[in-house]
């Protein structure tokens, strides 16, 4: 039996004992459980000096790691076989790309704690790095995460909470270091004789330097600081550092004042640092860069690094030997990069941004010069990740009916290693770009996935709100699997009759500092719900929607707006399904507040709480969590279920024993999704053939 036969039956035999009969047509557990089984891919990596990358493939449910030359069709390094939740992370390819190391198990957002176990196996795997040797045999380094070859391949180092261990790739690795606090990135200076440590101590951190010198193995730790040390950069002659030195302001902090952040350099030789700029008061005086992004130093020692300064996140240009050195930015303003790399040469900035389009990201080729940049990918795909792999540029695009898949660039050639294919019966339909204001004024952007024209009105409706809350929903599969899974269940709930709004909120990403970082959202005063709101409003006044039939669903950020929304609204959202959601916003204390202005915080947090209007919620909910969620606390549900027993609220509960806040198993997602269309249908009388 074929895996995806087996998904199949588990589906229908799900399908049979937690649905009642009427609840949903036959087809939709295999026609969901098909659309999930799309092969998605992820942890894209390339060889430095080869025209080889990897990936993760989730095919099935089940997790494989692919490699591809140049584009090639691609073959399979690993050969797991079960959906059981085990994650495959932290790909790294040796400079020749003869090598590949991994992450099997563990969390990457939690790399310390313990791991998790989705599928409750009687004895829990470990977080362990494993390395693909040349002649394709697997052996096992050790537990640990982050590993990181050296510059000619011959090592391998990687981190195990505060432990550095370091080896022969391929090889039995040996303990240099042990330091309190999590490693929590390595960074080998060019010349492959040391590492750049990064150590995260809660309160601060640090960055350490270790060099192999037998019998003096101590790390020197560079000048530090009461702040969060991080993004180390080795010059390109290795006798210089470069990082990041920033500091997170008080919730009382005045928004554009002071000087949260600076770039530092350090002297390897001389043991001295020096502050080469310090981000000045205004827009982009906290400093923030998407999750993965670091300094780099050009060939004619300049620093690149990310910034705010206009409003918008910009790759900027720092001429360090200059007195004193003034950033120019690179990238057009008005748009925001999310990742980049420089071209094999160092004479190209490779990046991806959503310039032009807010609403569409491309990669791009800039000369360091100045000249205009060009699109280095088509008008029909998102784009946000990009890495080299030696001569060659390879970026991981998504598109209206294709989950994230790499495509290799090379000598003006384009090579695309896998292409997804639709499951028979079912149609992606392109998702409109749709505009809104919210109560004051602002520009809201979403998506619309409206119901075949086949189908007759007026139809229930659904607003979907992503987490985060910094993310930004696209017109098109999301490169996250969270939400690649989230834009098949908007997709099909289209098909099946809904009309489905994503709204993008302010305190997401994509649309500037000024959304992103707008006064009262949060805790501050849940501002951000006003465009949820406003969206709801906009369905209502739609002719092909019943406006008492209007749903919210949505997960973590999501699913606390979710909450909100049916605390605040349920005359407006007549049910809704909430995942792991937050439910009570407030902190238990604020340190470097007076008394004051510790119990005005806590007013904010309280009133910003969907539990706080508990006692306007009437519209029914369902509640979705795993008891093993590290990003929000499992008690936020149960509490929350407390609340609405005690009001007779209707609500429908399930729980995941053993998962994380994203679920690890894809069955787990299927399993959620079927019980999300069976209680929406219940509730807003929807869900049948057409």
């Amino acid at each position: 039996m074929t895996v995806r036969s087996s998904l199949l039956a588990a589906s229908a035999l799900l399908a049979a004992t937690i649905l009642p009969a009427h609840a949903a047509p036959a087809t939709d557990a295999p026609r969901l459980a098909a659309l999930l089984a799309m092969p998605y891919a992820n942890g894209l990596t390339g060889a430095a000096g080869a025209p080889r990358v990897a990936w993760v493939e989730r095919r099935n449910g089940i997790r494989n790691i692919l490699v591809s030359d140049g584009g090639a069709t691609p073959h399979r390094v690993t050969a797991y076989t079960q959906d059981d939740g085990t994650d495959l992370w932290g790909l790294t390819l040796s400079p020749d790309g003869r090598m590949l190391a991994f992450v099997e198990g563990g969390d990457p957002e939690y790399p310390d704690d313990a791991p998790p176990n989705a599928g409750n196996a009687p004895v829990p795997g470990k977080q362990t790095v494993r390395v693909v040797l040349p002649d394709g045999r697997i052996v096992t380094a050790g537990e640990g995460h982050a590993p990181t070859f050296s510059p000619d391949g011959r090592q391998l180092a990687f981190a195990h909470g505060g432990t550095l261990l370091v080896g022969r790739a391929g090889g039995v690795p040996r303990t240099v270091l042990t330091t309190p606090g999590a490693i929590t990135a390595l960074h080998w200076s060019p010349d492959g004789t040391r590492l750049a440590i990064e150590i995260d101590r809660g309160s601060h951190a640090l960055i350490a330097l270790w060099q192999d010198k037998p019998g003096n193995e101590a790390p020197v730790f560079l000048p530090a600081a009461l702040a969060q040390d991080q993004m180390p950069a080795f010059s390109p002659d290795g006798r210089s550092i470069a990082f990041v030195r920033a500091r997170t302001p008080l919730l009382t902090a005045e928004r554009g004042k002071g000087h949260f952040w600076s770039i530092q350099t350090y002297d390897i030789a001389t043991g001295t640092e020096r502050t080469l700029w310090t981000a000045p008061e205004g827009a982009g005086s906290r400093f923030w860069a998407p999750e993965g992004m670091g300094l780099t130093w050009t060939g004619d020692g300049r620093l690149i690094f990310p910034w705010e300064g206009s409003g918008w996140l910009r790759l900027c240009a720092l001429p360090v030997a200059a007195s004193p050195p003034t950033p120019h930015c690179l990238t057009p303003d008005g748009a925001e990069i999310a990742t980049y790399r420089l071209s094999a040469d160092r004479t190209h900035l490779l990046y991806t941004a959503n310039s032009g389009d807010l609403d569409h990201w491309r990669a791009w080729s800039q000369p360091l010069d100045d000249t205009p940049a060009t699109p280095l990918t088509a008008e029909d795909e998102q784009v946000t990740n990009l890495t080299t792999a030696g001569q060659a540029i390879a970026v991981m695009a998504t598109g209206i009916a294709q989950p994230a898949h790499p495509v290799v660039l090379q000598n003006g050639g384009r090579r695309v290693p896998v292409t997804a294919t639709v499951p028979d019966g079912f149609t992606f339909t392109a998702p409109q770009i749709f505009h809104i204001h919210g109560a004051d004024g602002y520009d809201i952007h979403g998506q619309l996935f409206l119901p075949p024209a086949t189908t007759p009105g007026p139809h229930p409706a659904l607003i979907f709100v992503h987490g985060g809350p910094e993310r930004q929903m696209l017109p098109a599969f999301n490169a996250m699997g969270y939400y690649s899974n989230a834009y098949i269940m908007n997709q099909l709930l289209a098909a099946r009759g809904y009309v489905v709004l994503s709204v993008n909120y302010r305190s997401g990403t994509g649309y500037g500092l000024a959304f992103r970082d707008a006064p009262g959202i949060g805790r501050a005063g849940a501002s951000e719900y006003g465009d949820v709101h406003a969206a709801g409003l906009y369905l209502r006044a739609r002719p092909d929607v019943a406006p008492a039939r209007i749903g919210i669903w949505g997960g973590s950020w999501g699913g606390y707006l979710t909450a909100l929304a049916l605390a605040r609204d349920s005359a407006l959202f007549a049910a809704g399904a909430d995942f792991h959601g937050v439910h009570d916003l407030t902190e238990p204390d604020h340190p470097g507040l007076s008394p004051e202005e510790k119990q005005q915080a806590r007013d904010s947090e309280w009133r910003s709480s969907p539990a706080a209007d508990i006692a306007h919620w009437q519209a029914p909910v369902l509640l979705i969590h795993g008891d093993d969620d590290h990003n929000v606390e499992f008690e936020q549900s149960t509490l929350l279920a407390r609340m609405l027993t005690a009001r007779n609220i209707p609500f429908e509960d399930h729980i995941f024993p053993g998962e994380r806040h994203a679920f690890l198993r894809t069955q787990d997602w299927l399993a959620a999704y079927l019980w999300t269309l069976h209680f929406l249908d219940a509730h807003l009388s929807a869900g049948h053939e057409h």
